[in-house]
């Protein structure tokens, strides 16, 4: 009998060390690991999908390293940059298309794998909209902020106005912009001042989102793997710099985060999120006030979990992902249809 194959599915500038910890979880269990590079195919890496006959085959390759796949396999979707490594010399529009052809081929094919995938990427997009997480989640009883999005922003100072505690302003979707030096940086939540409101009229180029802003004696990070569900906890408030959004101060906080245990209605909640969404993994932010009431932020369909293992509170990630992809009894989470 064949062993059973995982593929992990990621970019090749994805380095953290945890994926090749992964990779020994799997082995340990008797799996065959192959990584598959997204930004690498077509150039460096082949996939195939294929119907013959009575026959059909999905072949993915990368580093020489080939796998078909079969019902007992499994795929771990965490990252694409889908054909990154095109050369530089391609003409603009062929690029575009070479680009749009390799994503729809990966895409396809994961679509079409006959073995268990955590999570699909059509799904992760799906589920990672900023408007329907949070109807949801106040559909299922969580607690969430007074929030306008939009690109009007004659709405946007009158709702900024409404706010007693003062509004913060974020993007609906993750992106980094390039300074003139080759530098990231990244977007951060913002608190709102008079002078930002002044140049409110750029959102005729670009909606945001606009929350109250809410007083915090704890942030929360719930990472959901399968059955399990992680939930860690920092005092943001106690770092400089850290107060509207922790990220900005991420380095310096990241020794500081403790277990937390949720209210068992709030864990119910998400439980039945999950449930709603059909996924195996999402990475949840959420508020925990001064008078105790939770708040939910938003949900990230492939969120970053690993510092929570490789600090504290050193949370077994690595390996609640490993179970979940071999299938160990109860470790995945059962989605009704």
């Amino acid at each position: 009998m064949s062993p059973m194959k995982v593929v992990m599915t990621t970019f090749s500038g994805d380095l953290t060390g945890k994926l090749g910890e992964l990779r020994r979880h799997l082995e340990a269990r008797g799996a065959e690991v192959l990584r598959f590079d997204t930004d690498r195919f077509p150039g460096e890496a082949q996939a195939w999908f294929r119907q013959d006959g009575g026959r059909e085959q999905i072949r993915l390759r990368c580093d020489g390293h080939e796998v078909c796949l079969e019902p007992g396999d499994a795929i771990w979707y965490r990252r694409a940059r889908w054909a990154e490594k095109l050369p530089p010399s391609l003409n603009r529009q062929l690029r575009h298309g070479c680009v749009l052809e390799s994503e729809a081929l990966l895409r396809g094919l994961i679509a079409a794998a006959p073995c268990f995938v955590m999570d699909p990427p059509d799904l992760v997009r799906e589920r990672g909209h900023k408007p329907a997480q949070q109807r949801l989640a106040r559909e299922l009883g969580l607690a969430t902020p007074r929030t306008l999005m939009t690109n009007d922003p004659a709405e946007a100072r009158e709702f900024v106005a409404s706010c007693r505690d003062g509004a913060i302003a974020k993007m609906l979707s993750g992106f980094a912009v390039i300074d003139d030096d080759g530098r990231e940086q990244v977007v951060f939540t913002t608190s709102l001042r008079d002078d930002h409101l002044a140049r409110l009229d750029g959102l005729r180029l670009a909606p945001m989102v606009f929350q109250e802003q809410i007083r915090k004696r704890l942030e929360l990070r719930i990472t959901v793997v399968g059955s399990r569900m992680f939930t860690a906890a920092v005092d943001s408030q106690k770092v400089a710099g850290a107060e509207v959004d922790w990220r900005e101060r991420g380095v310096t906080l990241l020794p500081s985060w403790t277990p937390y245990e949720l209210p068992a209605d709030v864990a119910r909640a998400l439980e039945r999120y999950m449930q709603r969404i059909g996924m195996q993994y999402s990475a949840i932010d959420m508020l925990v006030e001064p008078d105790g009431r939770h708040v939910f932020l938003e949900a990230n369909p492939a969120g970053e979990c690993f510092w929570l293992e490789h600090y504290a509170p050193h949370f077994p990630l690595t390996e609640a992902i490993a179970d979940v992809l071999v299938g160990v009894p109860g470790a995945r989470r059962t989605i009704h249809s």
